[in-house]
């Protein structure tokens, strides 16, 4: 990464237990575990120096170590994923750490090297979001939503339906224009070492603890977080019923898992 002079280090933060996916990162998807399937897009990005696999899991770092990935096994209670890859660097170089949550396996690693280098803007943290015009997206709770400023950077995250306009509706939400009805957050944060520091040294604060958002108290302690727009939405992997769907599109050739 010239530019910011940084080593950056990918991380993918992973758990067995999982209340809405019990060991999700080991479920299959085209015959590979989703956690190989999230490496392989970090390992693919070009801002991206190395990459490790966080986990408490024997099972998890097993599989991760037969791929030649590094693995740090934090067996302490986390609150997050990103609790969980602040403990997992703490012994390795990086200026700027990238999480990645494992339920992201067709992530564009250009996605991921455009979040990295909105860095250099000034942010403490980056993430991404992309446009979405899905009403039931809109109104799901299981769907992150992002409002942000003209610079870019993040107001508020939730997952109530953001922005509403005084009229209510999803088609009266004031989203509008470039960034559609509204911009639905993807589980990428990138962090610059201090902040994910500050970040993990942090008691959770009410908003966090109310939406059970993490990103919500990097934003409650005061720290930027900008947000780079991807061009299109990429399908996530939430609860079991989330892969057969995926299946047919790979198997049908709509998307590809190639990074």
């Amino acid at each position: 990464m010239a530019k910011l002079g940084a080593i950056v280090l990918g991380v993918v933060p992973c758990r067995l237990g999982s209340t809405r996916f019990p060991g999700k990162p080991l479920a299959l998807l085209a015959g590979r575990p989703l956690v190989e399937h999230v490496l392989a897009r970090l390992e693919a990005a070009a801002t991206v120096d190395a990459a490790l696999v966080a986990t408490d899991s024997d099972e998890i770092a097993e599989r991760v170590r037969e791929l030649g990935t590094d693995v740090a096994l934090v067996h302490q209670p986390c609150s997050t994923g990103s609790d969980r890859t602040a403990i997992a660097v703490r012994e390795r170089a990086a200026d700027v750490v990238v999480s990645l949550q494992v339920d992201q396996p067709f992530i564009a690693p250009s996605d991921i090297d455009k979040a990295v280098a909105l860095l250099e803007r000034g942010f403490d943290i980056s993430t991404l979001a992309y446009p979405c015009e899905d009403e039931e997206g809109y109104l799901s709770r299981d769907v992150v939503k992002v409002a942000i400023a003209e610079d870019g950077r993040a107001l508020y995250f939730s997952r109530a339906a953001i922005p509403s306009s005084k009229e209510g509706g999803a088609r009266s939400a004031a989203a509008g224009g470039r960034n559609g009805l509204y911009l639905h957050h993807v589980g990428l944060y990138c962090f610059r070492r201090s902040a994910l520091e500050r970040f993990a040294a942090a008691p959770r604060g009410n908003l966090e603890t109310t939406e059970c958002l993490e990103q919500l108290r990097a934003l409650e302690m005061g720290l930027s977080i900008g947000v780079a727009i991807a061009d299109h939405g990429r399908p996530g992997v939430d609860r079991p019923e989330d892969l057969e769907p995926l299946e047919e599109l790979v198997a049908s050739g709509e998307v590809d898992l190639s990074p």
